[in-house]
């Protein structure tokens, strides 16, 4: 049934009953939910602490293509960015709003696979979806805003400081290795398929992870969406530090070098959308940070006195390199 079908409201009577029999009730979120979708606005008790609150929107043909993405994959890309930026943060996700602009040719089922895919990982992380928007429009467009506790340390980008070492968890640029496997139909064996199309779509890193570094110590990350490099910059102009990367220490998967050669340094350092943090922190709290994880993260690079927003490569051997690290931004990016 399209949605014209039905209409605003019969698309939010669906989605709302929809939200009650798959949502995770037992979280301690959606037991702390006092109104929900039907009011004007959602409401809940406040456990204390240092509340969060992001936001990120998703927009049909400039940040997902329905060619390769399916609906469900969608909703989870959807929600997976903000739990980051609030994993980010040093916090614990709490309470999402979804407001969706949809044509009215699109298929009602689509949207509900849209929010299985959002209950999927909400499920995960103890979100509770309390409400939205819709709106008609002629592409389709998802903005999530989730809040957030965090404990008595956040995590952020100013507090870099020359001599903390820098460190990244997981390998950077699988999610742009994808998104050049699916948009450039490039043949893969299925292993590589998968892991690249995964880290693209469906993006899975350790979102209880910033939490953790925050109770070891670590003052300062950033989430990986705008590319390695240019995220680290982001930290460098935060805290008015520069700093150093050697290509050499920096986590390369072994299948990205596979299929795509001496471009895959090029990619690791500035394709984006990987949600892996990225951090600083003193080599004293980086040693509490590597006994308490596994896999530890990969120290890469450190923080020096200089020029706020350097970011300086250096090869094994101490040279220089050369990479067009930009990152993502909207405007320098055709529709």
């Amino acid at each position: 049934m399209r949605i014209a079908e039905i209409g605003e409201f019969g698309l939010i009577s669906k989605i709302a009953s929809l939200i009650d029999a798959e949502g995770d009730r037992q979280s301690p979120a959606r037991r702390d939910l006092l109104l929900g979708i039907g009011d004007d606005a959602a409401a809940w008790k406040s456990p204390g602490g240092i509340e969060l609150i992001t936001t990120d929107i998703l927009v049909e043909d400039v940040h997902f293509d329905f060619s390769y993405t399916g609906w469900k994959d969608l909703g989870w890309k959807s929600m997976a960015i903000n739990i980051s930026d609030i994993n980010s943060m040093g916090g614990r996700p709490r309470y999402a709003l979804a407001s969706l602009a949809l044509p009215g040719r699109r298929e009602a089922e689509d949207v509900l696979d849209l929010y299985r895919g959002i209950l999927e990982i909400s499920n995960k992380y103890g979100v509770a979806v309390a409400g939205g928007n819709i709106s008609a429009a002629d592409k389709v467009v998802i903005n999530i805003t989730l809040t957030g506790i965090a404990g008595g340390d956040m995590l952020t980008r100013t507090s870099a400081q020359p001599g903390d070492l820098v460190a990244i968890f997981g390998f950077p640029g699988l999610s742009a290795a994808g998104h050049k496997a699916l948009s450039q139909f490039i043949n893969l064996d299925a292993e590589a398929l998968q892991l690249f199309k995964n880290a693209h779509l469906r993006p899975a890193p350790d979102f209880n992870s910033g939490p953790l570094l925050a109770d070891l110590g670590v003052r300062t990350a950033i989430d990986i969406s705008d590319g390695l490099a240019a995220d680290l910059a982001h930290i460098c102009v935060a805290s008015g530090v520069a700093a150093t990367l050697h290509t050499g220490k920096l986590p390369v998967h072994p299948l990205l070098i596979k299929y795509f050669g001496r471009d895959s340094l090029r990619i690791s350092l500035a394709g984006g959308e990987d949600y892996e943090l990225l951090f600083t922190a003193t080599p004293e709290v980086m040693k509490k940070v590597n006994a308490s994880f596994d896999p530890a993260p990969a120290i890469i690079g450190e923080i020096t006195a200089g020029k706020p927003h350097a970011v300086s490569l250096l090869d094994e051997g101490g040279n220089p390199v050369h990479i067009d690290f930009g990152g993502w931004d909207h405007y320098k990016h055709p529709d």
